[in-house]
């Protein structure tokens, strides 16, 4: 039976010692190894090692603009008093909150270890919920935006996060040949349970009870072919054949503001895996790491040039034109001169970002013990590695999924010939 209990006890100069400097922020663990109890051991035998374990831990956070108990000043522009005396002034930057504090989240997890078959065989999974609290935002919808008012922010956001996290692994060794072969997969989502949101006046355009950083787009459902397609489908004044069709969700017969939706999915993946790999034979070694994701969108770009400058190959491929007006891309236009750009955002240029690669492999030669002998060395090895070698799979044809958009610095493919000696 396994117990343990820790208590932090941390302070922060981002908070006012008067009102929430201090925070204490206790853990709890506890396990019980099953598989030392006899009725396991005499029935139970293929599982080598069995625990179960469950632990909560609150934790602070105060990695939040500072000092935000004290009033700020700036220097403001100054006037013209008198003749010719030019006085500057000093102007207040925002409001002030002296009874901000940690931003705290519960943590629970529940999961189990174990080991089968004689111990080459591992199977962990670990579950968890935590609630974060006291998150600080503003009261958005206490104030409306036209009184001009500036709210400080405020410990008053909520937010969950669930999801789970699973290892197997399997390892074996023969006379002069040994490998082991290790696979992780975890899924997270997490969902806004308050933030003070304003009302909205659709109940699809509510937050709360989804994502963070779900945005508010119109959906792209195709391109106009023609005039005639315009003027039998809902649409925005000025539209043209070429444009973006968007989705008139709410079925009035107009596009307007609440025809948008939320895109749940996110830069940020809800799932993430791996398989790393380890092959030795005699002195040779082999190892190397699949890496993944799923689960993401990311507006990668949006198309602001056409006419006036350079644009993507894939913009260029089946756009549409007076030739081809079947295209799947939207027509060629000067600078901002579409309302589909500005005016009326949506997920057009949102793509999934779920992909597979190879993220590293090494090669590694060891010496014979002989010839490191013979030269008096302990240990020599000389190796040949890769770093973010290829993609195995990818739904995003245009870039790379790893990084943030096309005006990202791309990810660097990385080779490496090298010896580890020691003496």
């Amino acid at each position: 039976y396994l117990f343990q209990f820790s208590l932090r006890r941390d302070g922060s100069l981002r908070f006012s010692e008067e009102s929430g400097r201090w925070g204490n922020f206790p853990g709890i663990l506890a396990g019980w190894n099953i598989s030392k109890e006899d009725f396991w051991q005499n029935n139970v035998k293929f599982i080598n090692f069995f625990k179960l374990k469950a632990s909560w831990g609150k934790l602070g956070n105060d990695r939040v603009e500072p000092f935000q108990y004290l009033s700020s000043y700036s220097i403001s522009n100054g006037n013209v008093l008198g003749t010719r005396i030019y006085n500057v002034g000093l102007a207040q930057q925002g409001a002030t909150n002296p009874n901000i504090t940690w931003e705290t989240a519960n943590i629970y997890n529940a999961g189990f270890e174990s080991l089968f078959l004689k111990s080459k065989m591992t199977l962990n999974a670990e579950f968890f919920y935590e609630r974060r609290s006291d998150i600080l935002v503003k009261r958005n919808a206490s104030v409306p935006q036209f009184t001009g008012i500036t709210l400080p922010d405020e410990n008053y956001g909520i937010v969950d996060s669930k999801g789970f996290e699973m290892t197997l692994g399997y390892a074996d060794a023969g006379k002069d040949f040994s490998y082991s072969v290790n696979g992780n997969f975890a899924f997270a989502r997490n969902k806004v349970i308050e933030f003070d949101e304003p009302a909205k006046s659709v109940e699809w355009q509510v937050l709360t009870g989804h994502p963070q950083n779900s945005e508010l787009l119109y959906k792209a459902i195709g391109i106009f072919n023609d005039q005639a397609e315009i003027d039998r489908t809902p649409h925005v004044d000025g539209a043209r054949p070429g444009d973006i069709i968007l989705e008139d969700y709410n079925k009035d017969g107009e596009i307007t503001a609440d025809d948008r939706t939320l895109l749940f999915q996110t830069s940020i993946p809800e799932i993430t895996f791996g398989l790393s790999f380890n092959l030795s034979y005699k002195s040779w070694s082999l190892n190397g790491l699949f890496q993944g994701a799923g689960n993401m969108m990311k507006q990668i770009y949006t198309d602001y040039v056409g006419l006036s400058g350079n644009y993507l190959a894939y913009d260029g491929e089946d756009r549409w034109t007076t030739d081809n007006i079947t295209g799947t891309k939207p027509r060629a236009v000067d600078r901002t001169a579409a309302y589909w750009r500005t005016d009326y955002p949506n997920d057009f240029y949102h793509h999934k970002c779920d992909y597979v690669r190879l993220k590293n492999l090494q090669l590694v030669y060891t010496l014979p013990g002989k010839i490191q002998n013979a030269i008096h060395l302990k240990n020599a090895q000389v190796y040949l590695s890769g770093q973010n070698l290829f993609l195995l799979y990818t739904k995003n044809k245009i870039m790379d999924p790893e990084i943030n958009g096309i005006f990202s610095y791309p990810l660097m493919k990385v080779y490496a010939v090298g010896a580890r000696i020691s003496f």
